[in-house]
C-alpha cells in the first residue's frame, strides 16, 4: 500500500473542505493500494473528451465530473458505449445540459472519460464506518440495483481474502458468481483480493468515512471497477472513551477483582430491608463463606439477626477482607456507599440500586457520573448499577432467592437485563443446564460485557456462554472478546432492540445498507458466535450446545410416531435449513426385515409408531432403528419423537416402563457418535410429559418441547460448529 499517496489525496480533499473525492481521485486511492483500476481521464471540453477517447480507444464512457453530484445517473450524468468522436461530442453536451436542468446549482467541472466495460456480473464493494464497530466492509450483488436487491454481506474491517470468500458465499445470488445457466464462474481470487484490499484501506485510514465501488463488474478473469467514490471526514473514527482505555493497568486489576468477587469468601449485603423481604440476605442463605449485613436502621436489625446473619453498622467493623458487596440503598446514597467500599478495600460491589442514566433525568445522570468518578480512581469491580449482580451456584453467591446453589456448572450467562438473567438462571435447571457463572450487568458503568466474557471464557469449567445484550460502548473490544470466546466454546447471543428505527443520512449505497441490525448481525457472524431471538430459544440453544454433542452436519435422521407427525417434522427441520436425506440402500434393506409398514413407513423420516409400540413398549425394535441410523453414513444427527399419545399414558401407572425406556435411550446416546435429541410434546398429558422430560434429562438426554424448538436448537449448534470449522 502506498499510504503516502492515499493520505495526500484524503488530506487534500479535507483541506479544500470537500467531503467527497472525485471519481478520478477515488480510483487513484485504489491504484495506490495495488488494485487494478482504470483511472479515467479528465476532460473539460468536448474536444478534450474526443482526444482522450482516441487515446483510450473506442468505445468509451463519459461521466459527469462534479463535487456536487452524488449519484451520476440521477442527473443524467452518464453516457455509455460511445463508439466515435461524434458520439463523444454529443455525449459531452448531453451530460452538461442534463446537469444544468436537473441540478442547476451543481458545478460542472467536465467529464471523466474511461473505457466501456464488457458485460459481466455486477457487484458492489464498499466501506462504511459504524460509531461502535468502526470500519465495515460490504460486498453484494446488483450494482446500481443493490439497494433494491439488498443481497449483501458485511464484516468488520480489515479482513483477509478467506473471509471475503465466505461473504460472497453468503449471498443469495452466489450461484450467479459460480456460473449459473452455463456461464463461466467469476474470478473469486481476484474478487476476494479486491474486497480484502478495500477493507485494509479503510482500516488504515480513519479519514475514510465511506467508500463505494459500484458497480464492479466481475469476469471469468479479473474485474473492472466502473465507478468509485470516497467520502472523507476530519473527525475520523475514535474508539469511545472507556474505563479500559483510560487506564489499562488499573482496569486489569479491576477485572482481577471481578474474578475475586465471583469466588467470594466474604460477602456484605448493604441496606437490605424487611419491606423488600430481605431479598438479598435470603438470596445468600446458602453462601458457603462468611455473610454480613450492613444496616444502621434499628428497626431492621432484629429481623436480620433472626435470620442468623451478623449485622454491623459499617464496613469498617468487618475485619476480614471483603470480596463482594451488594448494595440495595436508595440512589442518593449510592455514591457514599461506593466511597465507603473503596476506603475499606472491597474487591467488588453489585449495585441493585437503579435510577441512574437509564432514567435520562438530570439527577440520575449526575449520580451515575459521581459513581464513575469514584470508581475510576480505584480498582473496585463495580457491577451495574441497575442490575441483579453476580451468581455463582458453586459458592452459593446468588442474585435472587431460591436459585439453585451448591452445584458447580459449565454454562455461563451475561445479561444487561436483570429479569432475563433471573429467568434464564431459574429455568436453566429444568433444561438440564448447570450454571457456572452468571452476571446481570445493568448499565455496565465500569465493567462492560467484554470483561465478563473474558472472565467467563478464561474459566476452564466453562463449556458454553450465552448472553442478552442491548448495546455496547466499545464495539471493537466487544467483538474481539466475543471472537476469542467463540474460538474456545459455543457462544449464543440474544440482542435486544434489533428493530431500531431510523436510518442515518448517507452519501453512499454502502452506508444505506449498514443499518444497526445489519451491522450487529455481521459482527456476531464474523466473531463465530450465533444469534437467537428470545428466552426460550436461548434456553433451547444452551441445552443443545451445553448438553448435546456438536451438530457438525445438516443431515438429519428423523423418527416420528405417526404419518402426520412425520410430515410435520420433515417440514419443520427442512424449514430450519437442515436436510432430511434418503437413507443408504443397506439401511433400507435392514429396516425392511422387521419394519411394520402397515400404517407406517421407513423412509426418512421414519413413521415408526406401529413398529416400536408408540409409547416405546417394544423397545427392541426402537434400538434396532436407532442403531441403523447411527451406522448410516448419510446421517449426521438423530431426532426421536417420544410417543406421548394415548399409549404413553400407561407410563402414569407403570413408571418402571418409562424409566426402563429412558435408560435404553440413555445407553444409546452414550454409545452413539452422533448428536441425539428427543422431542416430547406436552400434548394433553402435560404432567406426565414434564416428569418424563425431567427423568430424561437426569439421564443426560437432550429434550425439546416441539419439533420447532428442536430444529432451531440443532440449527444453532450446526451454525456454530460449521462456522468454527470454516475459520479453522
Amino acid at each position: 500500500m502506498d499510504a503516502n499517496t492515499i493520505g495526500e489525496l484524503l488530506q487534500a480533499a479535507l483541506a479544500a473542505g470537500r467531503p467527497t473525492l472525485t471519481e478520478i481521485e477515488s480510483k487513484r486511492v485504489l491504484a495506490a493500494d495495488g488494485i487494478a483500476v482504470a483511472v479515467p481521464e479528465m476532460a473539460t471540453t468536448a474536444e478534450a473528451a474526443v482526444a482522450a477517447a482516441a487515446r483510450i480507444g473506442f468505445p468509451v464512457v463519459l461521466k459527469v465530473h462534479s463535487s456536487d453530484v452524488t449519484h451520476k445517473s440521477d442527473v443524467g450524468g452518464v453516457a455509455l458505449n460511445l463508439r466515435n468522436a461524434a458520439e463523444v461530442r454529443d455525449g459531452f453536451n448531453r451530460i452538461k445540459r442534463a446537469l444544468g436542468e436537473r441540478a442547476p446549482h451543481a458545478a460542472f467541472d467536465g467529464v471523466a472519460v474511461q473505457p466501456q466495460a464488457r458485460p459481466g456480473v455486477e457487484v458492489i464493494v464498499g466501506v462504511t464506518r459504524d460509531d461502535r464497530f468502526g470500519p465495515m466492509v460490504v460486498a453484494g450483488l446488483g450494482g446500481v440495483f443493490v439497494e433494491t436487491l439488498k443481497d449483501t454481506a458485511m464484516r468488520l474491517a480489515p479482513i483477509e481474502a478467506r473471509e471475503a470468500r465466505v461473504m460472497l458465499e453468503e449471498l443469495r445470488g452466489a450461484p450467479l458468481l459460480h456460473g449459473a445457466r452455463g456461464r463461466a464462474p467469476v474470478d473469486f481470487a481476484a474478487l476476494t483480493s479486491l474486497i480484502a484490499k478495500v477493507s485494509e484501506i479503510a482500516a488504515a485510514h480513519p479519514e475514510i468515512a465511506e467508500m463505494d465501488l459500484n458497480p464492479v463488474v466481475a469476469y471469468e478473469s479479473g474485474f473492472a471497477v466502473l465507478d468509485a467514490r470516497v467520502v472523507v471526514s476530519s473527525q475520523g473514527a475514535q474508539r469511545p472513551a472507556t474505563a479500559a482505555a483510560a487506564d489499562p493497568e488499573r482496569h486489569r486489576r479491576r477485572v482481577e477483582n471481578l474474578k475475586r468477587s465471583f469466588a467470594a469468601k466474604v460477602v456484605a449485603v448493604i441496606g437490605d430491608k424487611r419491606a423488600g423481604g430481605y431479598m438479598w440476605l435470603r438470596a445468600m442463605k446458602r453462601f458457603s463463606g462468611k455473610l454480613y449485613s450492613v444496616q444502621i436502621d434499628p428497626k431492621e436489625i432484629p429481623g436480620i439477626e433472626e435470620m442468623g446473619v451478623t449485622n454491623v453498622k459499617s464496613l469498617a467493623e468487618i475485619t476480614e477482607p471483603i470480596d463482594y458487596a451488594v448494595s440495595a440503598v436508595p440512589r442518593q446514597v449510592a455514591p457514599r456507599i461506593l466511597s465507603d467500599c473503596v476506603a475499606n478495600q472491597v474487591a467488588g460491589i453489585g449495585f441493585f440500586t437503579s435510577g441512574f442514566s437509564e432514567t435520562a433525568e438530570e439527577l440520575g445522570v449526575k449520580l451515575e457520573n459521581e459513581l464513575r468518578t469514584i470508581a475510576s480512581a480505584s480498582d473496585i469491580a463495580l457491577v451495574g448499577p441497575n442490575c441483579m449482580g453476580l451468581y455463582n451456584p458453586a459458592a452459593g453467591i446468588a442474585n435472587f432467592p431460591d436459585l439453585s446453589a451448591g452445584q458447580a456448572g459449565d454454562v455461563c450467562f451475561i445479561s444487561q437485563s436483570g429479569t432475563h438473567c433471573i429467568n434464564f438462571c431459574s429455568q436453566a435447571p429444568g433444561h438440564g443446564i448447570r450454571i457456572n457463572k452468571a452476571a446481570s450487568i445493568g448499565n455496565a458503568l465500569m465493567l462492560e460485557a467484554a470483561d465478563y466474557i473474558d472472565v467467563m471464557t478464561e474459566d476452564p469449567a466453562t463449556r458454553a456462554l450465552g448472553m442478552y445484550v442491548e448495546g455496547v460502548r466499545d464495539g471493537r473490544r466487544f467483538f474481539e472478546s466475543l471472537r476469542r470466546a467463540a474460538a474456545r466454546h459455543p457462544v449464543v447471543v440474544w440482542k435486544g432492540g434489533m428493530t431500531e428505527a431510523g436510518a442515518r443520512a448517507t452519501f453512499s449505497h454502502t452506508g444505506s445498507l449498514a443499518t444497526p441490525a445489519a451491522v450487529w448481525n455481521a459482527m456476531v457472524r464474523q466473531s463465530g458466535a450465533v444469534a437467537v431471538a428470545g428466552l426460550d430459544a436461548m434456553l433451547d440453544a444452551m441445552e443443545m450446545v451445553g448438553r448435546g454433542r456438536p451438530v457438525k452436519g445438516r443431515r438429519m435422521g428423523l423418527v416420528a410416531m405417526t404419518g402426520g407427525q412425520s410430515v410435520v417434522i420433515t417440514d419443520t427441520f427442512a424449514g430450519a435449513g437442515l436436510e432430511i436425506p434418503a437413507l443408504s440402500p443397506a439401511s433400507y434393506e435392514e429396516l425392511g426385515g422387521f419394519f411394520n409398514i402397515i400404517g407406517g413407513s421407513f423412509r426418512n423420516p421414519l413413521d415408526a409408531g406401529g413398529t416400536i409400540g408408540g409409547g416405546g413398549v417394544v423397545t427392541g425394535n426402537l434400538e434396532r432403528i436407532l442403531d441403523i441410523l447411527d451406522r448410516d453414513t448419510v446421517i449426521d444427527a438423530l431426532v426421536l419423537e417420544v410417543g406421548t399419545g394415548l399409549r404413553a399414558q400407561r407410563w402414569a401407572a407403570h413408571e418402571d416402563e418409562l424409566t426402563a425406556f429412558l435408560d435404553k435411550l440413555a445407553e444409546f446416546s452414550v454409545k452413539s457418535s452422533k448428536p441425539f435429541v428427543l422431542v416430547m410434546h406436552p400434548a394433553h398429558i402435560e404432567e406426565l410429559v414434564a416428569k418424563g422430560k425431567r427423568l430424561a434429562r437426569e439421564r443426560g438426554l437432550v429434550v425439546f418441547d416441539s419439533f420447532e424448538r428442536a430444529a432451531s436448537a440443532m440449527r444453532v449448534s450446526y451454525d456454530y460448529w460449521s462456522g468454527r470449522a470454516e475459520s479453522a
